[in-house]
């Protein structure tokens, strides 16, 4: 029989330094451990082959090896040996899925008033703790809250939403990252080079991109690579092995996509099902090339170039005649179309059908420049029609009419002489709203107290000459008491030569009360941008940019008009 033991088991980790791409847990560790502040419950979460259980067995290597507690364990004791070979007697490794009856777990529990036989602890680990019947979490809950100083208890799970809130309470929980790329690919290539296997760094790149920030699936594939490579990893081989498109000829296909080259998509497609390239694999690829073009444009040259600079050239030149609007665009055309392409029972048919939509896409033009375009052919269209009013909202064709919310775009031409400001007012006071608009000229900050925390509640100016009468009502105590506001309203009246004998001024009420002529304003600002945003969605070219490219409205502002901001 076979000797042979798989890279991901023969180079599991024995140090906390070994690990990869975990150090903000394997310092924590490191820590209590030299603080002597272990707590008597670890809970580690993370997806699968990151390393939970790794890390149970290292942490139990720290705290039974003979030389002590200590980070760092020496790995060559009897103690440091047995529980690699996993033969301590004093660190159990259960597998929590085949011990979910609460009777097993009572047994279990049963052991832990035992003190160890030959160690310093003794150690309970288990692994996908998550499986466990919620009886059988209930009888775990006294133990695990007030155990024995000589027991620890290991957890490790990949769905730790699933473990209850009164167990994970009573654990100290760490939780492991997938693991990058970049430490993924160096230490797939540190044990290639001391297994003295030939390699391609781009088919490392390959691997751990598959992986999926799993170090246990990388290693694997790797395992699988070597077989299918006779002995050395080769990005063909690689790219053979795992159903994925070849990258020039994906670069290739998506040149024909984004400048709409139908035929020469079908050809491209035609070579990658014959190369035994699986449909979603090529989408998958598709994908992140255009994520990477994207972000070409976003950020600055060089810095998502990545490690490919041959690769990456051939992308930008793909991409850069493409709005970033439309790249995402097709983006979500084969983001949603890769679902659809499980559901057919054709699939190479379906994938044509999918890369001629994103072929023919017609060029998404920049949002700016659409709203300038539609602005100017309803400007134009009311130059030709002779009407007084602009298009609403900014687009061309909008109802104009006397009930609109925005009032007509101001004819360009001669510019009015701007009217100077008086301090003495000689027309008559016939309204609330008038003599708010003349202190608007005088006193800017006494105005908008005015506006927004005065309401009228009864104005009268008999036009005789006498005094207005005017009764107003605070809406709060913010602009003062009620003789210190009617002071202050008096004092400018009189210096406008207008009495103030007929002010009163009244106290906050709860009590109902008319508007503020702020409150109205506000009121009728909402009610404007309400009906504009109704004109918007059904205005014809908001509706057909809808129907065409699924858009939806953020956010609608009317232009050249200050009464809706």
């Amino acid at each position: 029989m076979s000797s042979y033991v798989v890279l991901a088991r023969r180079w599991r980790p024995r140090s906390f330094s070994a690990l990869v791409g975990q150090d903000n847990v394997t310092q924590a560790l490191k820590n209590a451990m030299l603080g002597g502040r272990i707590p008597h419950a670890f809970l580690f979460t993370g997806i699968r082959g990151v390393g939970k259980t790794t890390l149970a067995r290292l942490l139990s290597m720290c705290l039974n090896c003979e030389s002590g507690v200590t980070p760092e364990p020496c790995g060559s004791c009897s103690s440091c040996t047995e529980i690699i070979a996993g033969v301590h007697p004093d660190v159990m490794e259960l597998d929590a899925g085949s011990r979910t009856k609460v009777e097993q777990m009572r047994e279990l529990l049963d052991l832990v008033v035992y003190s160890p036989s030959t160690s310093r602890y003794k150690v309970f680990i288990l692994d996908e703790v998550h499986m466990l019947s919620k009886n059988s979490f209930n009888a775990l809950l006294k133990t695990l809250e007030e155990p024995p100083a000589h027991v620890k208890f290991i957890f490790a799970t990949t769905e730790s939403r699933k473990i209850p809130a009164t167990i994970v309470s009573r654990c100290q929980r760490y939780d492991l990252k997938r693991v990058a790329e970049d430490p993924l690919i160096a230490h797939m290539a540190n044990i290639l080079t001391k297994e003295k296997v030939e390699f391609e760094e781009s088919a490392l790149s390959v691997v751990a991109k598959s992986a999926e920030g799993s170090v246990r699936d990388a290693l694997s594939l790797l395992d699988q690579a070597i077989s299918h490579g006779d002995g050395g990893v080769k990005l063909a081989e690689v790219t053979e092995l795992l159903g994925l498109s070849n990258r020039a000829g994906g670069l290739e296909l998506l040149g024909h996509l984004l400048s709409g080259n139908g035929e020469e998509v079908l050809k491209s497609t035609a070579q990658f099902y014959n190369d035994g390239t699986e449909p979603e694999a090529l989408i998958n690829d598709l994908l992140d090339m255009l994520h990477a073009g994207v972000r070409m444009q976003v950020v600055a040259a060089g810095q998502s170039a990545g490690k490919n600079d041959e690769m990456a050239q051939q992308l930008r030149q793909a991409t850069q005649s493409s709005s970033q609007e439309h790249l995402q665009m097709a983006y979500q055309v084969l983001l949603r179309g890769s679902q659809d392409l499980r559901l057919a029972e054709n699939q190479q048919q379906a994938l044509e059908m999918l890369l001629l939509r994103v072929a023919y896409l017609k060029p998404v033009p920049d949002i700016g420049q659409l709203i300038k375009m539609a602005t100017k052919a309803g400007e134009n269209s009311v130059a030709g029609s002779g009407e007084t009013q602009g298009a609403a909202g900014g687009f061309a064709g909008l109802p104009a009419s006397s009930a609109s919310p925005l009032p007509s775009h101001p004819k360009r031409g001669k510019r009015e002489p701007t009217q100077k400001k008086q301090l003495i007012i000689k027309e008559p006071i016939t309204s609330w709203q008038q003599l708010i608009s003349s202190v608007k000229n005088d006193a800017p900050e006494l105005a908008m107290k005015l506006e927004q925390q005065v309401a009228c509640l009864d104005y009268h100016d008999a036009g005789d000459g006498t005094a207005p009468r005017m009764v107003l009502q605070l809406v709060n105590d913010c602009f003062g008491p009620p003789d210190q506001v009617k002071v202050r309203i008096v004092e400018y009246l009189e210096k406008t030569g207008v009495s103030g004998d007929g002010v009163v001024v009244e106290p906050a009420s709860e009590e109902s009360r008319p508007e503020t002529i702020g409150e109205q304003a506000t009121r009728v600002k909402s009610e404007a941008m309400t009906k504009l945003v109704e004109q918007t969605r059904e205005h014809p070219v908001v509706r057909e940019l809808s129907a065409r490219f699924q858009i939806e409205i953020l956010k609608v502002e009317p232009l050249n008009d200050k009464s809706v901001q």
